[in-house]
């Protein structure tokens, strides 16, 4: 698994930077600092791009003290701290169908999330921010995306910035194909097989 620094230097590799950042040096090295200024915004970014297996949780949701105003939906429930994307909503111990919801804020600007259906399971992408739990096509991405970012800054170089992006969109999507053959499970169902035995 990649460390920061490890991402860290791929980005900078990947704009063709010469020398490398050394462990421990993240406050003090000049790319680096600058690096630090990009990584979180990339970081969440690449996380919320797309469905990351590595990433997702559920959880039921606590309803808000705030009662719904929508007329379309009846329940409002608090968006979790730590997501970062909401994926599908469920009623819970209901029948795994995905259902209707809408992001809103409260009246203190917090976010919230709309519903017609109580109790509900949220599936979201998380914030993750120990490196160790990235995959390593995760990190890789993360440096291309942060090289993009960071480039002009790095370099000077609006191109190699650019590049950089451009990369990062086309790895995106060899990336989605990937992550969704992962866990795909055989169909249980054997009634063909058995009734050809028969």
């Amino acid at each position: 698994m990649a460390s920061k620094t490890d991402i860290y230097n791929m980005a900078i590799l990947e704009l063709g930077i010469s020398g490398i950042i050394q462990n421990g040096t993240l406050n003090s090295d000049n790319k680096a600092i600058i690096l630090n200024v990009f990584y979180e915004t990339a970081r969440d970014d690449v996380l919320k791009s797309f469905d990351w297996n590595f990433a997702e949780k559920y959880k039921e949701l606590a309803l808000s003290t705030e009662q719904s105003l929508s007329p379309e939906f009846s329940y409002t429930f608090d968006y979790p701290a730590d997501c970062l994307c909401a994926r599908d909503l469920f009623v819970k111990d209901g029948d795994n169908q995905p259902k209707k919801f809408k992001l809103s804020a409260d009246s203190n600007g917090q976010r919230t999330i709309l519903t017609e259906v109580n109790p509900c399971v949220l599936r979201y992408t998380r914030k993750v921010e120990n490196e160790a739990l990235f995959t390593d096509e995760f990190s890789s991405l993360l440096a291309i995306y942060l090289a993009g970012l960071a480039g002009k800054a790095l370099t000077g170089s609006e191109q190699k910035a650019s590049s950089a992006i451009q990369k990062y969109k086309d790895k995106v999507r060899a990336a989605r194909i990937s992550n969704a053959q992962e866990g795909l499970e055989v169909d249980k169902d054997k009634s063909t097989y058995l009734d050809s035995r028969n």
